[in-house]
């Protein structure tokens, strides 16, 4: 392809597109959402290190960047670049949520909620489900909290919610990113939808029976907090570690100035920390931290995963209209998942009518959730970028995107939400130990393996010490069948060496332990993927 360069026409229309007529009231530029072109990938890098904010919604010959100034506008034209403006002015949403809000007494989502949450909705409508409904939801909190000492809270939701039983876990996340509120709302909306159809949709009531659904729909509160309040820092992504190694005072992280510094929470997973999509310009928006793990936001995470037996995730995110899956550096190779990624993928992209795709073949990352849970855990994980037009559009575009009506019409993430969860469900996807032991024992099973950041020039990758390790109570009866992660585990494409594509799987085992009544025994179980170890375990001596 032939060198890129901008023709004079070319750059008066990008001028004109932030000139004084987009300026707001008093004078102060709006902030806008552009599409820039990038007709290749040495123009895509040259973009991703303007030190702009990326918007992470890419394609082939464009990408999406938001301009916060004319100074982002110029250092765009000072490097020869295009663009034509998709969103003029990123806060007239917030007009027509006034508006929606004042003529509708109550939406047609689950919850029946008219506008977006703040931290504290969050926080008292989790608190209300559990008073509510204490059979089937259960609240917690994460061991972490944050650098201004918020709590991270979640539910858990299903049938006999506080059994220690062996189901499988369904988990959903969201607000990594502080600016992306539609990725919390989906969360709640979804744990509405069960509540609410329990016991009179055949289906919900029985993966409720056979599942346990976890929501932890706010992962960054700080930075959240900051955004949802609005003003100058409503377009906040990351989090509030404006010094590394070092906790922030509130009004720190608040101030305007320090609206660019903080660390990209999902760039902050050990597993190929620190490569490809990431930077470690404490301003950059994809800024990766430290280290693997510096952050309280990714180690809450990793532990809630590392402790319950997670066959299906998915992290919401905006925007993109997208459904990605690893690999996310092209670096890594195909996933010797790939088959079952893709077919849930499929599968997810017929209801919602999203892309499905390999997340590298979008935009490159690294230091990821999914790709951290994949290569931990073998579970299947996966992000999904709500909304194809801006971090937090009116919200009503969210009601038309949970349901699939209004310009959606018939492509919703509800069903998409349903077929991750009938995934998490099903045996055949996941696999399966069951047999017997004393009734009351408890069973506890563990792996600890080393993971390994990327290598990133003349730096040797870092070791990413891991363990896994969950329980459960053997039934009265003395028969468990318990749903867990496969011990065959993914062979990671980032070693001490450096980094080769995945060539196949780790025939790990898991080791199993059972305790009771003061006596223990030991076993260790080779089990994959659709497969299922019957143990008989005796009296655990």
């Amino acid at each position: 392809m032939r060198p890129f360069a901008a023709s004079a026409a070319a750059l008066a229309l990008s001028a004109a597109l932030v000139s004084p007529a987009h300026a707001a009231p008093g004078g102060a530029a709006k902030e806008q959402i552009v599409r820039v072109d990038v007709p290749d990938a040495p123009s895509a890098r040259r973009l991703a290190g303007l030190g702009l904010d990326l918007a992470e919604a890419s394609g082939p010959g464009w990408a999406d960047v938001v301009l916060r100034s004319p100074s982002d506008a110029a250092a765009l034209r000072g490097a020869g670049y295009t663009w034509r403006v998709r969103v003029a002015d990123l806060g007239a949403d917030r007009e027509r949520d006034r508006a929606y809000a004042a003529r509708t007494a109550r939406s047609p989502l689950p919850s029946g909620r008219t506008s977006y949450r703040t931290l504290r909705d969050y926080e008292s409508e989790m608190a209300a489900l559990a008073r509510r409904h204490p059979s089937r939801v259960r609240g917690f909190t994460l061991p972490e909290r944050t650098l201004e000492g918020r709590r991270v809270r979640g539910i858990e939701i299903g049938h006999h919610v506080s059994a220690r039983d062996g189901r499988p876990v369904f988990l959903m996340v969201g607000l990594h990113h502080a600016r992306e509120w539609p990725s919390g709302e989906m969360a709640m909306e979804f744990g509405y939808d069960l509540l609410r159809r329990d016991g009179r949709d055949r289906e919900i009531t029985r993966l409720l029976d056979t599942t346990r659904v976890v929501l932890v729909p706010v992962v960054n509160p700080d930075g959240f907090n900051l955004s949802r309040g609005g003003g100058a820092l409503e377009y906040k992504r990351k989090n509030c570690r404006v010094v590394d190694g070092k906790d922030a005072p509130p009004p720190l992280c608040a101030k305007p100035a320090n609206e660019e510094l903080g660390v990209d929470v999902n760039r902050n997973y050990g597993f190929g920390w620190g490569g490809t999509g990431s930077s470690a310009d404490r301003t950059a928006g994809d800024y990766h931290g430290a280290g693997p793990f510096s952050e309280p936001e990714s180690r809450n995470i990793r532990d809630l995963v590392s402790s319950r037996q997670v066959t299906t995730l998915i992290t919401n995110h905006t925007y993109g209209g997208t459904i990605l899956r690893p690999y996310f550096s092209k670096a890594e190779g195909v996933a010797p998942d790939e088959r079952a990624y893709k077919a849930l993928s499929d599968a997810m992209s017929a209801q919602n009518g999203y892309t499905g795709m390999r997340s590298g073949d979008d935009y490159e990352t690294t230091g990821e959730t999914n790709d951290w849970s994949y290569y931990a855990t073998r579970g299947l994980g996966y992000t999904i970028e709500f909304g194809r037009k801006s971090f937090h559009p009116a919200f009503e575009t969210l009601v038309d995107e949970y349901h699939g009506t209004g310009p959606t019409a018939g492509k919703g993430a509800r069903g998409a939400f349903l077929v991750a969860l009938r995934n998490a469900a099903d045996r055949g996807a996941h696999s399966v130990l069951r047999g017997r032991a004393p009734g009351g024992a408890t069973l506890s099973i563990t792996k600890g393996f080393t993971l390994w950041t990327s290598p990133v020039g003349a730096r040797k990758p870092r070791p990413v010490p891991t363990r896994l390790t969950s329980s459960m109570r053997v039934p009265a009866n003395g028969r468990f069948v318990w749903d867990v992660n496969p011990s065959v585990r993914p062979e990671p494409p980032f070693t001490p060496a450096g980094q080769k594509p995945v060539t196949g799987l780790l025939q790990e085992k898991w080791t199993l332990t059972c305790t009771a009544r003061g006596h223990s025994s030991t076993v260790r179980v080779l089990v994959d993927r659709g497969r299922q170890a019957y143990l008989d375990l005796g009296r655990c001596r």
